[in-house]
């Protein structure tokens, strides 16, 4: 079952010391997991629109924008806009649930936002993200290895890394939580699971 607790850093100011630190300690984690290099790999090639939910520092939106300046790219966050961003990108700041939702289609990314959410809540914000027309998802593997992992992780970590670690683990989602929860099979999605032993799993979905 999975276990919602608040996690540190989403209480501090974005330009808070310990806030910045855990930040980059998430980019070190990204890439040992390889969140960011898989889905860039799974991207649509011709995908007209890229939309991120729960953008955070910005770092892969600036990835895609690199590689693919052809895209139009929207961002949203709670945090202000980072200062790096080419004026290219649109981000949005504020609260996802009074946003309108997307009328452009296009592809969106969640990568480790979703399990922030209460089942009630993803409910709701499934019927935002089903404005899409693809859906890549990545998200904390709610399993016995990535906790251990996570253990043998800690001493190298700041000490809000290491709470939020394990805090997002017992958030995360076993395999079959999350498609069910967004009822992707219900409103036509042909979708595809998978997880890593790294610790994620990851949904990509496409409308039939």
């Amino acid at each position: 079952m999975r276990k919602l607790t608040p996690e540190l850093l989403d209480r501090l100011p974005h330009d808070d010391p310990g806030a910045l630190r855990s930040r980059r300690d998430l980019r070190r984690i990204n890439r040992f997991m390889g969140n960011e290099s898989w889905i860039i790999s799974v991207m649509p090639k011709r995908a007209n629109h890229i939309t991120e939910i729960g953008a955070g520092d910005g770092q892969l939106i600036l990835k895609i924008s690199q590689l693919r300046p052809d895209f139009e790219i929207t961002a949203y966050d709670l945090a202000p806009r980072p200062a790096h961003l080419p004026h290219s990108v649109k981000w949005i700041e504020g609260d996802l649930f009074s946003q309108a939702p997307s009328s452009h289609g296009g592809t969106l990314i969640a990568n480790l936002f979703l399990h922030h959410f209460t089942d009630a809540q993803l409910e709701t914000l499934g019927k935002w993200i089903r404005s899409f027309q693809t859906i890549i998802i990545n998200e904390p593997l709610r399993a016995r290895l990535p906790m251990l992992l996570g253990k043998i992780a800690a001493p190298f970590v700041h000490p809000i890394t290491r709470h939020d670690m394990r805090v997002s683990i017992e958030a995360g989602f076993a395999p079959g939580e999350l498609a069910k929860t967004l009822e992707l099979a219900k409103h036509g999605y042909h979708f595809r699971e998978m997880t890593d032993w790294r610790g994620a799993i990851r949904v990509l979905a496409s409308r039939v």
